[in-house]
């Protein structure tokens, strides 16, 4: 795929007849369709094309529709363009120690992909994860200090088992991340355990729902008699941590789950 165009156009060239029939139908949609073809192997926008050529996205388009002729001159611009994209995979793809405390070898593709990663989980737990803390809010308010316990930690440790109980009944397929632990199977494997940093806080909570469950609440009402910033605030984040865990894992789950379903079949190979 790398030089399609390049050997395409060069054996068309060879042609002593070629130059003088290219403003012919026949031989002008030849040379479209493969600049079509190739631009979409090559992952390219017209946009991204014009740009790379130094010409603008209306033009390609009008060439792409055989709504304008173009000279030798402007397909060998082209030709260039799709050897510097292929160029630019092979730096991309390769391999290097970025210098950090991290020895791992990594190319600048997969930086970009676990970001990506890390930004669908991100998004999908911010998005969830405010529901079920503002239920607990809600319940602070309008509820005894022992109902309001009960009801939250009912909540918190309802989500976290739900993510063990997924985890574990789906045990087999994420055990193979560790079984061929010299492959990466999939990027979302890294985040699948996250939810464990979460224990932490979850037994501070428990403690103090247990133990004192109407200052909890009083916390959160702001209704302390001396209410204070800080321990609002550590309240408010261990609540938040907790839940926002539980969800960033849940969604690292299901894409893991998603994606490892389409390695399987291949891993007869490793």
């Amino acid at each position: 795929m790398s030089d399609d165009f390049s050997k395409y156009l060069n054996k068309q060239l060879q042609n002593d007849e070629f130059a003088k029939v290219w403003n012919s139908t026949e031989a002008r949609y030849q040379v479209i369709n493969t600049l079509i073809r190739l631009r979409k192997e090559y992952k390219l926008t017209q946009s991204e094309l014009a740009q790379k050529v130094g010409t603008t996205q209306n033009i390609i388009s009008k060439i792409e529709r055989g709504k304008m002729n173009i000279g030798l001159d402007f397909l060998s611009k082209i030709a260039e363009a799709f050897e510097k994209t292929k160029l630019s995979w092979d730096k991309e793809l390769k391999p290097y120690w970025r210098g950090n405390l991290n020895l791992e070898d990594i190319s600048d593709f997969m930086v970009k992909t676990k970001k990506e990663i890390d930004k669908t989980n991100l998004f999908f737990a911010l998005k969830y994860s405010t529901i079920p803390t503002l239920l607990i809010f809600i319940i602070a308010f309008n509820f005894k200090a022992e109902t309001f316990g009960y009801l939250t930690l009912s909540i918190i440790f309802g989500l976290t088992f739900y993510t063990l109980i997924k985890y574990f009944s789906n045990y087999q397929d994420f055990k193979l991340a560790k079984k061929f632990k010299k492959h990466v199977l999939t990027l979302h494997q890294h985040s699948v355990f996250i939810f464990v940093i979460i224990f932490s806080p979850l037994m501070n909570i428990y403690t103090r729902l247990i133990d004192n469950p109407e200052k909890y609440q009083k916390i959160i009402t702001f209704q302390s008699d001396k209410p204070i910033f800080i321990e609002i605030t550590f309240t408010f984040m261990s609540i938040y941590l907790i839940i926002f865990g539980v969800f960033y894992s849940l969604s690292a789950q299901k894409n893991y789950l998603k994606q490892i379903e389409k390695v399987k079949p291949f891993l007869k190979y490793l």
